[in-house]
């Protein structure tokens, strides 16, 4: 109480921050006297203690809270304080909107504005009557406010009414009434926005409704409004016709009637308009520079390259002027941009003319190693032969990003020539160079491939082994054994632990022995793989073998082995799986958990059920999953339980999306 004293007194001192501070304290205290405190505070002087008042109301309702807001709307000679008591109300949403909607009718012609503005900003439905009746007011501003609102609310209700404005000899409410019936969007309004363009000083806001609206019948006004004397008419011309071809169902004729009304002086307007710092309008000239092709425009349309917010859109206009020739994109490739020079290379590369390959290979010596990287995509994508040796340079490139191009790219081109052309690289004195030639002779096919893997399984590094085991032709089962095989006893864990993925990948009987020596290698990792690999086998050896490493003293290994219990499932593999629900290790009963989604019956989902209270969250989650995976009888109880109450959002959310699934 002695605190609360003291705030109350703070409340008065002339310090605004000792006031703002007693604001924000009375602010969590319940009662009257205190929250009248800080209801008297929306209207104090300084800004600082208003917007701490406004915060501290945040959430609230009721009556006295709304009482009090509301007198400060009538605050004449306090701006601040109708300011934010109409951001309190706002923010107090529905209850607000409500309670306002009934005092439509106050005298005072500026509250009936705050009135119409706070309804239409809180935008909920049940304000639409209160603002239809708002569009009789005997107060402009209060009518103009209440036909800015209904379109933003979308009060279809209102479109007739609407219309009236449309008509009126007062501009200022026929423009906002144009603008309300785009907002709207119902193209019953179309038609009269038509007819409305025979006033000149509607012309904007009805060509801004129109683009909205969308409709093809609009679509030759539009197009004549590119040649307008006025320029913000034909900027808005541009971006609803922009919208329109985007939606339109029959895109070639507004292609064709935007083509006819699109003179030299329109498209000369558009590529201007690709300067501006309007972005919308630099999107939309693009997007309809594109449209039409104009060859003219494709050295700003590149500009746009440099920003992030029209590299999207330059890019579509520009694919969409090659389809008539790549020739205007050649000579971006000598940009001083790089942005530009990469971007050329893209469009280059989906063009699909091989007459380009020659012109995107010098790209692959640029100084900027994006654009390079690109240079590659592009040449992959192009698939010519042409690219291969000046791409196989690239593997020494300074930037691993552009390496794992090349690589990329040479896979798509690769052939079982391409074997001939890396034979005399793999002794590279670069271990990086040796380990690319591994990863891209991974991805060709012949003899020349195995023969290439079985000499870099033999490499001096250990990370050209690794890359060469993960390498394995999957098509040359001989090959893959020997590989595998050899890779067992590496030195390098690494290389050990690809070796169990690739055995793991083979998955044959013959792979069992040389996986449980692996069980018992000295890397814990690998022997947590190799459990994992064995398991995958399905050998009846697979089972004692996994059993065994239940014992081992790493806990990622024990951890494989419960896992590899519920794939195999062998004769008790259930009863030990079950033991290890009640483990001390969250992340084992996090295994055991999922290792019980292959086991169906009560017993076990009665087991899965008792995880649901379990301290840590991730086992919960492993514990849903695994009922969700079941679909046993019982399950989906189990699962709304968790859906209704979980206090972990993931939890809750995996649990629904089994409902929902």
């Amino acid at each position: 109480m002695e605190n609360i004293s003291r705030h109350m007194d703070m409340i008065k001192s002339e310090d605004p921050e000792l006031r703002r501070q007693a604001v924000e304290a009375l602010g969590g205290v319940d009662g009257e006297e205190a929250l009248g405190h800080v209801i008297a505070a929306v209207a104090d002087s300084d800004w600082r203690v208003r917007k701490t008042a406004v915060e501290a109301l945040a959430g609230r309702d009721g009556e006295a809270v709304f009482e009090g807001l509301y007198r400060h709307l009538f605050s004449d000679d306090n701006a601040g304080a109708r300011n934010s008591a109409a951001e309190a109300l706002i923010r107090m949403g529905k209850p607000a909107s409500e309670a306002l909607a009934a005092r439509i009718d106050e005298a005072d012609a500026d509250v009936r504005k705050f009135i119409v503005d706070i309804i239409g900003e809180v935008g909920d439905r049940c304000g639409a009557g209160a603002l239809m009746k708002a569009l009789d007011d005997e107060d402009v501003n209060v009518r103009a406010a209440a036909v800015e609102f209904l379109g933003r609310m979308k009060a279809v209700e209102a479109l007739d009414r609407l219309v009236e404005f449309l008509k009126t000899e007062d501009q200022w409410l026929a423009f906002n009434a144009a603008a309300a019936l785009g907002e709207l969007g119902d193209k019953r309004a179309v038609g009269p926005l038509l007819d409305a363009l025979k006033d000149g000083y509607l012309k904007e806001p009805v060509l801004d409704a129109l683009g909205m609206l969308a409709d093809e019948s609009a679509c030759p006004v539009m197009a004549e409004a590119l040649n307008d004397n006025v320029p913000v008419v034909r900027e808005k011309a541009i971006k609803g016709l922009a919208v329109l071809h985007s939606e339109a169902k029959d895109k070639e004729l507004v292609v064709k009637t935007v083509s006819k009304e699109a003179g030299t002086e329109a498209v000369l307007f558009m590529i201007s308009c690709l300067e501006v710092e309007d972005v919308e309008l630099k999107n939309s000239s693009a997007y309809l520079l594109g449209v039409l092709k104009e060859r003219s425009a494709v050295e700003q349309l590149a500009k746009l390259f440099l920003y992030e917010d029209t590299r999207n859109t330059a890019v579509e206009a520009l694919q969409r002027i090659a389809t008539d020739g790549v020739e205007p994109l050649l000579f971006l490739l000598t940009s001083d941009e790089w942005l530009i020079r990469m971007g050329a290379a893209y469009l280059l590369g989906l063009s699909g003319d091989p007459r380009v390959v020659n012109f995107i290979i010098p790209l692959l010596s640029d100084e900027n190693g994006h654009t390079r990287g690109a240079a590659a995509t592009a040449l992959g994508r192009l698939g010519d032969k042409r690219a291969v040796e000046p791409l196989i340079a690239l593997l020494k490139d300074e930037y691993e990003d552009v390496q794992a191009e090349a690589i990329k790219a040479l896979g798509s081109l690769a052939g079982p020539e391409l074997s001939s052309h890396l034979r005399g690289m793999v002794h590279d004195e670069d271990p990086h160079f040796r380990r690319n030639i591994a990863a891209l002779v991974g991805m060709i096919d012949g003899p020349g491939a195995s023969e290439l893997i079985s000499r870099l399984i033999k490499d001096e590094d250990p990370a050209v082994r690794k890359t060469a085991v993960a390498s394995i032709p999957k098509d040359d089962r001989e090959t893959a054994y020997k590989v595998a095989f050899a890779a067992v006893t590496d030195e390098d864990p690494d290389v050990r632990l690809a070796a169990v993925n690739a055995l793991s990948d083979i998955g044959t009987e013959e792979v069992v022995e040389p996986l449980m020596l692996l069980m018992g290698d000295v890397d814990p990792w690998v022997r947590a793989g190799a459990t994992r690999g064995i398991a995958m086998t399905g050998s009846p050896r697979a089972y004692d073998a996994v059993v065994r490493v239940l014992k081992d003293s790493y806990g990622p290994v024990r951890i494989a082995g419960v896992e590899a219990l519920g794939m195999i499932k062998g004769p008790d593999a259930l009863e030990r799986i079950k033991a290890y629900v009640r483990d001390k290790d969250p992340e084992i009963r996090k295994a055991a958990a999922g290792a019980l989604a292959g086991y169906h019956g009560e017993e076990t989902l009665g087991v899965l059920a008792g995880l649901l209270d379990d301290e840590e969250w991730s086992v919960r989650k492993a514990a849903v999953d695994a009922i969700g995976a079941q679909g046993a009888p019982g399950s989906r109880e189990l699962l709304e339980r968790v859906a209704a109450s979980s206090d972990m959002d993931i939890v809750r959310d995996s649990a629904r999306a089994h409902l929902n699934g």
